[in-house]
């Protein structure tokens, strides 16, 4: 059933948003001491004692903090209540496991990425997943001009001053912000929605792509014909039957965010939450993230095509410092599709329970990728089913079960 969205209210809001942009936001700081105990094994982050550290806005990586007014949500026969950072389900079954449906880098809002996902959503009811998690990239943000043509004269010919030239350049700019914010508001909620009719919750965090207000009203304007949707920038642990899964939102390279006006980035001090949040913990940890810790092995899920391990070492260091055993990352499309160790050097069986995985499920994007094993992806998720303090991991590919069913059944000679 298509439910309509309230996209007005917040389209005035995110032109308001642009406008005031440029103006900047104040950087909370946060002064933290090293720890010596690193294994050797991971690259800690380079620290200096009592050094103070850069740390994201608000909106980007939600703060640790409660609310003052916590609220119960009911959906399908489940309860939540939401406090501040803090999601905890309220309703509990006596088994001690979870299924866990992980997607990533749906990218956009085209047909065969919406097809890609109602296939996905299959194999999570066949699986019997009980929770859904994006990893981010949900949508594209529209490009902006690269160069912008500015008349030398008025519409009655008068020649432009410079500030009259430069007043025409910021019109155009502001005008092409708006137009891809408000796209984008428009395709990610399409896009979760899909997600949102398994009237499963579905937890959802920004990644390189999103701007952080427009994936923040998205998510805003989710939540009001879908309780089950949950913003994982905002909420950093949720505490549900079985497992905790802990959130790092946004992405630490600043030269791989598409939105330059109003990036999501976090950086080493954000990080540090992880281990806070893993010490609250009352069952196994799992921290989402769309980028991957950083790695050390060409089997790792961090690898780019030319063979490098680039992801953040930061989140690497405050995972093993938290001692988390599980993990779902996204954004290395061609690195996708397994699951490995910690530090990248041992590739994990699917269908094998082990004390300690870390998946990068692959891409959802019907767009075909050549994976790092030479194998193709043309649309891809999966799942982490948790017993005890177990788990083990389920890879989905587009077309692997038609291909497979082909193969078993072969048409009769003719």
């Amino acid at each position: 059933m298509t439910r309509p969205f309230r996209l007005a209210g917040l389209f005035a809001v995110l032109c308001a948003a642009v406008a005031i942009l440029h103006a900047g936001c104040t950087q909370k700081e946060k002064e933290v001491e090293p720890d010596d105990k690193t294994s050797a094994s991971v690259t800690p982050p380079v620290t200096g004692r009592s050094q103070v550290l850069k740390a994201s806005e608000d909106d980007c990586v939600g703060p640790l903090v409660r609310s003052k007014n916590p609220k119960e949500i009911a959906f399908s026969g489940q309860r939540f209540k939401l406090d501040g950072y803090l999601l905890t389900q309220l309703n509990k079954d006596p088994d001690k496991e979870v299924i866990i449906g992980i997607v990533s880098d749906t990218k956009e809002n085209t047909e065969e990425n919406r097809n890609n996902l109602s296939l996905i959503l299959n194999f999570f009811a066949k699986e019997k997943v009980e929770v859904i998690v994006h990893l981010g990239d949900v949508a594209s943000t529209m490009p902006m001009p690269e160069e912008i043509e500015v008349p030398e004269k008025d519409e009655q010919g008068k020649p432009l001053s410079d500030i009259d030239k430069e007043r025409y350049r910021r019109r155009v700019v502001n005008k092409a912000r708006r137009e891809a914010m408000a796209r984008s508001l428009e395709d990610i909620v399409e896009v979760i929605s899909i997600l949102a009719e398994s009237d499963l919750p579905v937890l959802v965090l920004s990644g390189n792509r999103e701007c952080k207000t427009t994936f923040n009203s998205a998510m805003a304007t989710l939540s009001e014909d879908f309780p089950n949707v949950f913003n994982m920038n905002a909420v950093r642990r949720a505490d549900l039957d079985d497992v905790d899964i802990i959130s790092m939102p946004g992405y630490h390279d600043p030269e791989y965010v598409h939105c330059s006006w109003d990036k999501c980035l976090y950086y080493e001090s954000d990080t540090l939450a992880l281990i806070e949040l893993a010490k609250e913990a009352n069952d196994p940890v799992m921290a989402i993230s769309h980028g991957p810790p950083r790695q050390h092995d060409r089997n790792g899920i961090d690898v780019v095509s030319e063979g490098a391990n680039v992801g953040n070492p930061a989140l690497t260091a405050a995972i093993h410092k938290a001692g988390i055993s599980f993990g779902a990352f996204g954004n290395i499309q061609e690195a996708g599709g397994k699951a490995v160790n910690l530090d990248g050097s041992s590739l994990i069986a699917q269908d094998t329970f082990v004390d300690s995985l870390y998946l990068n499920p692959g891409p959802a994007d019907s767009m075909i990728w050549t994976m790092n094993d030479e194998s193709e992806g043309r649309g891809m998720a999966a799942t982490i089913h948790i017993v005890g303090k177990k788990a083990k991991y389920k890879i989905f590919r587009i077309g692997q079960e038609q291909k497979q069913s082909a193969e078993a059944n072969p048409p009769p000679p003719q």
